[in-house]
């Protein structure tokens, strides 16, 4: 850990130029204002393989821009148990948990095949953080959290999510992966092109 945060004040104080990063090849503008913030957020699903790969990419972003960048789910299909993964990311979120919930939830996906299928699975990660039962009931349940969940998944239709992981900064650019491929830092690169697209209006 820090060697990653040694790493990544490093990114920081070596800002990128302008002429590194085009439209139209490592992002694209998608409206015509900014946000009144800088944000950055990646919009992920826990059964995106593409997402589990990107963790340390996510890790080095939130250790680079703490204030600015956050993680999204994105539900996948309509249902009652889709919209519970959705609210237990919330409560995570908000019990301050989420990247112990999140390495679990991937672990059991991707590492250990042992696929999420039903809200007690949701329940016993959430116990698994050091949340007592009261906790997760109540929290699970709440219609603040509830209305949360909700507005997340509106935020992903905003912005049009069709694939994961999809990167938004400002709520005017959406970065563009493939652009970076040929770099032999990508991780840095992409911590570089966040920064450099949160100081563009």
């Amino acid at each position: 850990m820090k060697k990653l945060l040694f790493a990544v004040m490093a990114l920081i104080m070596w800002p990128a130029a302008a002429q590194d990063f085009k439209e139209g090849v490592h992002y694209e503008v998608i409206a015509e204002t900014a946000t009144a913030k800088p944000e950055a957020i990646e919009f992920f699903s826990f059964y995106c393989g593409a997402c589990f790969r990107y963790e340390p990419i996510a890790a080095a972003l939130k250790a680079a821009y703490p204030s600015a960048f956050r993680k999204s789910h994105v539900p996948v299909g309509n249902d009652e148990f889709a919209k519970s993964i959705l609210r237990a990311t919330v409560v995570a979120e908000r019990m301050k948990v989420a990247e112990g919930f999140s390495a679990m939830y991937f672990r059991r996906q991707h590492v250990e095949q042992k696929p999420v299928m039903k809200v007690q699975d949701l329940h016993d990660m959430l116990r698994a953080q050091g949340l007592t039962d009261d906790q997760v009931e109540k929290a699970m349940a709440s219609f603040m959290v509830k209305v949360a969940a909700d507005r997340i998944e509106k935020e992903a239709q905003k912005y049009s999510v069709r694939v994961t992981p999809t990167f938004i900064v400002n709520g005017k650019y959406r970065i563009n992966p493939q652009g970076l491929a040929d770099s032999e830092e990508f991780t840095t690169e992409m911590v570089k092109l966040v920064g450099y697209l949160l100081d563009k209006k």
